[in-house]
Formats: C-alpha cells, sequence, structure tokens
C-alpha cells in the first residue's frame, strides 16, 4: 500500500513539472540505466544504438523480445528500476501531451485562444444569429479554405463552427480582444454587430489597429452613421441596408430582387459579382470587355483610382490604368494573367 501511495506520488510530481525538468529525469534515468547494464556485464545492450531502441520499446511496452538482459543481475535491475522508470516517464509524456491539447482546446472554446501571429485572415467582428453563418457559408466557398476565419463577439458560442477561429470579448472595442483576433495581420476585415452604434464603434477601433493594406467592409441600417465613419475612415467601404429600394426596385421591374442576390452570392450558381485590381499596362477598357467576353465574363463597371465611386458602361476608349478596379460578373473569379492574354 505504501508503495502505491509513493509511486501515485511520484507520477503526479512528475506530471506537474516543466518540459525541461522532465527531459532531464528521463535522460538521467536513461543514462544511469546504461551505467548499470554496463556494470552487470550486459555488452549485447551497450552499443547506443541499441540501447536506445531497446529502451524505447521498453518505455512504450511494445516489448518485441529480440533484445533482453541475459545475466540474472540484468534482470532484476531491468525489472526494479528500468521498467518503472522507462514506463512513468513515457506514460507522463503523453498525459502531458493530452493534457496540453486540452488546454488549448478548452481555451479556444472559451474564446481565449490567440490568433495575433496568423497572417492574411478574415476577421467578422460581431454576430448576427442568422446572417454571420451565412456571410461564414459565402466566404468559405470563395476562399475554399485558403484563409483563416475569425470571428469576434460578445456572445458565448454554444456551437462552434469548425471553419472559424472564436474570440469572446465583452467589449468589441478592445484593443487586446482585436489583438488576439489578429486584426494587425488580417487582410480583410468585416463588421457586422448588433446595432449601428456599436458597428460604428468596432469599426473605428478596427481602423486604428488594422494594418494600410486590410479592407474593412461594414454595414449600417441608417446612412447617417454611415456618412458620419466617412468622415473620419475614407478607405472604410459601408454597406448600407437596401431594404427598402429592393423592394421598389422589385415592384417596378419582376425578377430584379432575384438577380441582384444571385449576383452578390457565391452559393448559387450561374454567374457572381467580381472585382480585379488592375495591375498591367494601361490600355483601353474595349479591348479588356472582349477578352471578358472571350472567358465567358462580362464587364460591369469600372472605378478609377481615387474615384469615389465605379462608372458603370463606360465609354470603349476609357483607358484603365494600374491601381484602377474594374467590376464583372463571372462563374468564377479570373486573375490578371487570364485578362492580359492576347
Amino acid at each position: 500500500m505504501k508503495l502505491a501511495l509513493i509511486f501515485d506520488r511520484a507520477f503526479h510530481a512528475m506530471a506537474d513539472m516543466h518540459w525541461r525538468m522532465l527531459a532531464g529525469l528521463i535522460l538521467f534515468h536513461a543514462l544511469s540505466s546504461w551505467l548499470l547494464l554496463a556494470m552487470a556485464g550486459e555488452s549485447a545492450l551497450q552499443p547506443p544504438a541499441v540501447f536506445f531502441y531497446w529502451y524505447a520499446t521498453t518505455a512504450y511496452t511494445v516489448g518485441y523480445g529480440d533484445l533482453s538482459p541475459q545475466g540474472v543481475a540484468g534482470r532484476l535491475i531491468t525489472a526494479v528500476w528500468i521498467f518503472p522508470g522507462a514506463i512513468a516517464a513515457f506514460t507522463t509524456v503523453v498525459a502531458k501531451v493530452l493534457a496540453g491539447i486540452g488546454d488549448i482546446w478548452r481555451v479556444r472554446r472559451s474564446g481565449k485562444g490567440d490568433y495575433s501571429k496568423m497572417t492574411d485572415t478574415i476577421l467578422l467582428v460581431g454576430y448576427h444569429p442568422a446572417r454571420t453563418p451565412k456571410m461564414v457559408d459565402e466566404l468559405c466557398a470563395e476562399f475554399r479554405g485558403g484563409q483563416t476565419l475569425v470571428l469576434l463577439t460578445r456572445q458565448s458560442a454554444t456551437e462552434l463552427d469548425s471553419r472559424i477561429r472564436y474570440v469572446q470579448s465583452e467589449s468589441l472595442t478592445s484593443t487586446a480582444a482585436l489583438a488576439r483576433a489578429g486584426v494587425a495581420n488580417a487582410s480583410r476585415v468585416l463588421v457586422y454587430a448588433s446595432s449601428d452604434a456599436d458597428t460604428l464603434a468596432a469599426t473605428l477601433a478596427v481602423a486604428a489597429a488594422a494594418p494600410e493594406t486590410a479592407h474593412i467592409v461594414c454595414f449600417f441600417e441608417d446612412a447617417d452613421n454611415a456618412r458620419l465613419l466617412a468622415q473620419h475612415c475614407p478607405k472604410v467601404e459601408a454597406i448600407l441596408s437596401s431594404g427598402p429600394e429592393m423592394l421598389a426596385r422589385a415592384a417596378r421591374d419582376p425578377g430584379a430582387s432575384q438577380v441582384i442576390t444571385a449576383l452578390t452570392s457565391h452559393l448559387d450558381e450561374g454567374a457572381t459579382l467580381f472585382s480585379l485590381t488592375w495591375q498591367g499596362a494601361a490600355r483601353p477598357i474595349g479591348d479588356l470587355a472582349q477578352r471578358l467576353w472571350g472567358l465567358r465574363a462580362t464587364l460591369l463597371a469600372h472605378q478609377p483610382t481615387g474615384a469615389a465611386s465605379p462608372r458603370f458602361n463606360p465609354p470603349r476608349e476609357t483607358g484603365v490604368e494600374a491601381g484602377d478596379r474594374i467590376f464583372y460578373v463571372a462563374a468564377e473569379r479570373l486573375d490578371q494573367f487570364g485578362l492580359e492574354g492576347s
């Protein structure tokens, strides 16, 4: 009974050790085992590679039986010293690894994970139970797992989406929470809070912490909030609710709402609206429109660098300069090289 108590206390003491201390004890036990077997005259187990193989199979409890001590002294040393120590070391390492994995899982599930080291992420700020999952579906369909999605929200998640990383904070403007969510390295940030006031505050916080190259998009119900944001963060793209306008358009032009919805969704089959920032040499937009037509795509609009809004149906002779953005409708996203082809 006392022996079992001693082993139990020893096991828990090893489990609470740091990795360096545990590695030192394992090394000490292996070296002392090798020396004891040498003193016992077990010459077959003395070569370092042979001893390592035998010691590892002993610790892993595999026990192939191809190597074993031959003398009485060597067998006693193995039974009393090597077996308990090697097996205890192996089980302790396994226990610590599993405990570490469990701690990481619990931290991430509670929203306390740290994703500040990740790069080129897509950060979603705020959560709407019906609309946020749809945004996740759209982003995953577009990027197909190529970028990591991180969600910063005030709500405690009960059912986590395996496609996103989760950060919980009492405030969407918290500098620490935004840092843990990886805002400093994000390539895109989508802000969709429960109210326009929260969206405005969160967007201002994001704009202050995100890199210059990050594309920030936010959603407002009220145009006044969008105008207020534009005064402080002109580079942020604000999306306004188009419910009344969509309703009126559908009444005047039946089917218009279905077309607009299809153009904005990557989940629906058929054409989808895309944009591309032109990086090549200047060329007439008519040439690009013809090239797009050959790729089964349709040019929709052209937005010159610095322009507040895109121009629809521009004249064919309009020049497209480096940095301009073109909008087109296609079944899939096209790249610069495809458009530069003859």
